[in-house]
């Protein structure tokens, strides 16, 4: 069992160091010209942003990036699938803050247990889409992902709020 639990953290590895690095990256004062929001500001026909200033071209490209330095640097895949990761990791983050800006949550918020659930879970479900592309995984490491990285999220979220590195605890 414990070596099952090693290896789902092995495959999560380069989006967990990748994550954070990108908690950090986004705190530096640096390609403040990426630092822009994805929807531009543009608010959609009920009044509300598109996805929020939380989305940006800075950090969805660093996640991108951080995920495929760290796949690369550990060999856990090759550096195009670390990058496919890094993206499906991101891009599936999109929608829920979609639908919180459709719900009038505040972005860097969630409103609530239910969408507290899927803030760690969206990020994981588009991650373990794109995993069979860069590697075979099995039923069970896909379903050891789907429990222990959502878990994980929570609690580095937490230590990342400590840190100073995020405004909300969850």
């Amino acid at each position: 069992m414990l070596e099952f639990v090693g290896r789902i953290y092995w495959l999560m590895l380069p989006a967990i160091l990748g994550g954070i690095c990108n908690m950090v990256w986004m705190k530096l004062p640096v390609l403040k010209s990426l630092q822009k929001p994805m929807d531009r500001g543009k608010k959609l026909k009920d009044g509300r942003r598109v996805f929020g200033d939380n989305k940006t071209w800075k950090g969805f490209l660093g996640m991108i990036v951080f995920t495929a330095a760290f796949a690369g640097l550990f060999g856990v895949f090759p550096l195009w699938g670390g990058a496919l990761l890094g993206f499906a990791y991101v891009l599936a983050e999109l929608p829920n803050s979609f639908i919180k800006r459709r719900m009038g949550v505040t972005p860097g918020k969630s409103g609530g247990f239910v969408q507290t659930f899927f803030d760690q879970t969206d990020s994981v479900i588009g991650y373990v889409l794109f995993l069979p592309i860069v590697y075979p995984a099995t039923w069970q490491e896909i379903a050891g992902i789907l429990v222990l990285a959502p878990i994980t999220h929570y609690i580095a979220n937490v230590l990342l709020y400590f840190a100073g590195l995020k405004k909300q605890k969850g």
